[in-house]
């Protein structure tokens, strides 16, 4: 009778402890990606009794009563609830965010994160939230640091301006009326028009389309293209082009004030009788009186691409890829009469068709440049160059990415923040505040990028919010407390009997 004592003990003790593990979850019900805790009673070893009996085989065990064998934590993820701010983070799926402090690293699916007065993020704990830096041209470091972004910082509070260095665009350059004919140079009449002294440098009859760059000050600039039809054959459709800068603004020396200002690059393009691009070439300025065909000479193409230079007061020569709809495979010009023709210049095509140079091995992008019987139009254009913007907001992407965005429209990325994941999620150590240690029971520790293969995507503004379910955790205290209640009563029924068994020797 006195082993059932300590059994009824043991069962005491181990409902008492299941207690606690309820009592632990309910009081983190409301804690930020706490994961329930799951108690396991399992029972003792059980005590061999020698007794005789009928059979050869006698069960002769009596089990010693009761304990926790383990308790297990709950991974499964939580709710979801908006957060306050951008660096409210949580995961849709598996991992963990590593943070550090005082070179000890943990992991948390806490994401209750602040920067604090120099610029790190932190968790409320004080530990650091570790990313991965990425530099100005897009490449990632093969290290993690503790992420620091302080937007005060004069490097991070304003995007300074970029100048432009390629223009890509796509034109309708359609015109019925035939406004420059010149007998000897038709397919350079409108070059040979040009006045820069005049104010407009062209006829008012001269169409034209404006393309947008920057300079290196980040102030916002046109270069003008203007077309005219030219003599054509075999249903093929010739214009003349002409892209130009205002005048006045052409800080070259040896045109200000001259007739040649503003001009930057000549050439033709051919269309089929549909209006579709068939080729294309570009004249670039050698000098002297630019109204005159003899001074240019075929464009050198840079990546299959004829590009102008363009000088402002006060900067740098600015150079400019411009992409009409076509490139050169070959980075060289031909014509149907001399194949390869290099060198030749606007004033040897005369005024002969199979005389006009183009691509070599021509590769046509999708937003072509055309002559469509419709109104001239600029049907699309992008630049890369931009002007100089203000910091305007934070943005952490589905892939963890951490991004600043300008007023002028750029975004940089800083900082790629990883994802741990974990052979073994039960293995994991629990050391507060929402932390976990990696131990070797774990496994291997691999870091991945948020939103690929097994990892979860980071959601911003978000926070994971407790599994624990109040209704579970109740009703598990309830078959706690009648355990408990039930090993106590038999604790004191062995101990009625025991005092029975003492008044009988006693009597």
């Amino acid at each position: 009778m006195i082993q059932g004592l300590y059994t009824s003990a043991t069962g005491m003790m181990s409902h008492s402890s299941g207690l606690n593990v309820v009592s632990q979850n309910i009081a983190n019900v409301n804690t930020v990606a706490f994961k329930q805790q799951l108690y396991l009673i399992g029972d003792l070893s059980s005590k061999n009794y020698s007794a005789g009996g009928a059979y050869e085989v006698e069960v002769k065990q009596v089990g010693l009563g009761s304990h926790i064998s383990e308790v297990r934590s709950n991974f499964k993820i939580g709710n979801y609830e908006n957060g306050s701010a951008e660096t409210d983070l949580a995961l849709s799926g598996k991992g963990y965010f590593q943070v550090t402090l005082e070179d000890e690293t943990y992991y948390t699916r806490a994401g209750n994160f602040r920067f604090n007065e120099n610029g790190f993020l932190r968790a409320p704990t004080g530990h650091f939230l570790m990313g991965i830096p990425i530099d100005a041209n897009g490449n990632e470091a093969n290290y993690m640091e503790p992420i620091q972004i302080n937007t005060n910082d004069e490097l991070l509070a304003s995007d300074p301006p970029k100048a432009t260095t390629s223009i890509t665009s796509s034109l309708n350059v359609y015109n019925t009326q035939n406004v420059y004919n010149d007998e000897n140079n038709p397919y350079f009449s409108m070059l040979q028009s040009w006045n820069g002294n005049s104010t407009p440098p062209l006829s008012t009859s001269a169409k034209s389309l404006g393309l947008q760059f920057y300079d290196a000050n980040g102030v916002k600039h046109s270069l003008n293209v203007y077309f005219d039809p030219a003599p054509s054959t075999n249903g093929n459709q010739v214009y003349e082009y002409i892209v130009a800068m205002d005048p006045e603004l052409d800080a070259r020396a040896e045109y200000q004030g001259t007739k040649s200002a503003g001009l930057l690059m000549t050439g033709t393009m051919t269309f089929s009788s549909a209006g579709e691009l068939q080729n294309m070439n570009s004249f670039s300025p050698q000098g002297g009186d630019l109204t005159n065909p003899a001074n240019w000479t075929l464009s050198e193409l840079q990546n299959g691409l004829p590009s102008v230079t363009v000088q402002l007061a006060g900067q740098p020569s600015q150079t400019i890829a411009l992409n009409l709809g076509m490139k050169s495979n070959g980075n060289s010009w031909t014509n149907g009469l001399n194949g390869a023709v290099n060198g030749i210049s606007a004033a040897d095509i005369g005024k002969t068709f199979v005389n006009i140079p183009g691509m070599t091995n021509p590769e046509f992008n999708s937003n072509a440049t055309t002559a469509l019987r419709t109104s001239p139009s600029l049907k699309n254009m992008s630049q890369d160059g931009y002007g100089a913007g203000e910091l305007q907001t934070m943005f952490i992407n589905e892939n963890g990415i951490i991004q600043l965005s300008y007023t002028n429209g750029q975004s940089h990325d800083l900082y790629r923040i990883p994802v741990a994941r974990f052979t073994s999620e039960d293995g994991l150590y629990r050391a507060g505040n929402n932390l976990y240690q990696h131990t070797s029971e774990a496994g291997n520790v691999e870091f991945g990028i948020a939103g690929t293969e097994n990892y979860g995507e980071v959601m911003s503004q978000t926070l994971e919010t407790s599994n624990v379910d109040m209704a579970t955790e109740m009703a598990n205290m309830i078959v706690l407390q009648r355990g408990f209640q039930s090993n106590s009563k038999s604790l004191q029924t062995v101990d009625t009997m025991l005092q029975k068994a003492v008044e009988l020797k006693r009597n």
